[in-house]
């Protein structure tokens, strides 16, 4: 399609053993994504992912490889939100993939998906995780641009996540959100607006994190935000909130996280988000 982009980011990370320390060993990006310099705070190293056109068009493909090796500690995480600007025909398409060697650890953190006017996006994402690596995945979805009066006015948009531990398929979900073909099924009765968020954890002790996010459920739970914790597998949790505001879904996350610190201690760690 003319206008499109198509681009391709791939970024390798490794442990130096001389130095001790995560580095990004190999990179390639451009197109629709950048990257910005790596920062080591001793623990973990963080890499801000931007998309220079601020957002996604009509006929673009965008995708990541990600690849974490043996003893890496990496963070990803965005300065702002991915908008999925108008498309009056067309779509865009998203496709991404990360690979988690033994012992290594992902964080992975973006900002909202902002689903504009008649927009429309397929976006998969493919995780694989040794047996002995950790994650922690985190997925913030907005019902439009509410400050300008546009809610629930996209077209299509269509996620699919695959979960793989040591080759084997742990969690494969899809979900399909189209607005003109039965509304959103996140809505909540007696809420004008509906923010979903979703935290995925894998690689810690079964035990101790649904005792942690219990807790937190618990505590979460009010007339404007909406939580549940499923245990899917041995070591793999999921936190699904939906909140009548966006701040209040933030905050809620933000304290998911900061429990979680206590199974995951690099959770701790400042990325120092711009």
């Amino acid at each position: 399609m003319i206008g499109s982009i198509q681009s391709t980011l791939r970024m390798e990370f490794r442990h130096d053993t001389d130095r001790d320390r995560t580095v990004l060993h190999r990179r390639r990006a451009g197109g629709l994504a950048h990257i910005s310099k790596p920062y080591w705070n001793g623990e973990v190293l963080t890499v801000q992912m931007v998309n220079p056109t601020a957002g996604i068009f009509t006929g673009d493909e965008m995708s990541s490889q990600i690849h974490v090796g043996a003893d890496a500690r990496v963070a990803l995480t965005a300065p702002s939100a991915m908008r999925f600007h108008t498309m009056r025909t067309g779509r865009a398409t998203i496709a991404q993939d990360f690979r988690i060697e033994d012992r290594a650890w992902l964080e992975f953190l973006p900002e909202w998906v902002i689903p504009q006017r008649d927009s429309d996006v397929e976006q998969t994402t493919r995780i694989r995780l040794g047996q002995s690596s950790q994650l922690a995945f985190f997925d913030l979805l907005a019902p439009g641009r509410v400050a300008h009066g546009e809610c629930y006015a996209y077209r299509r948009y269509v996620t699919t996540l695959e979960l793989h531990r040591e080759n084997q398929l742990v969690v494969r979900e899809r979900m399909v959100l189209s607005p003109n073909d039965g509304g959103w099924p996140l809505r909540v009765p007696g809420w004008e607006n509906c923010y979903y968020g979703a935290a995925w954890f894998v690689g810690g002790e079964g035990g101790a994190c649904m005792t942690v996010l219990e807790e937190v459920e618990r505590a979460l739970q009010a007339e404007d935000l909406k939580c549940g914790v499923s245990e899917l597998g041995e070591g793999v949790v999921v936190v699904r909130m939906v909140a009548s505001r966006s701040l209040t879904l933030r905050k809620a996350l933000t304290a998911v996280r900061t429990a979680m610190a206590e199974v995951f201690p690099l959770l701790a760690s400042n990325h120092r988000k711009i």
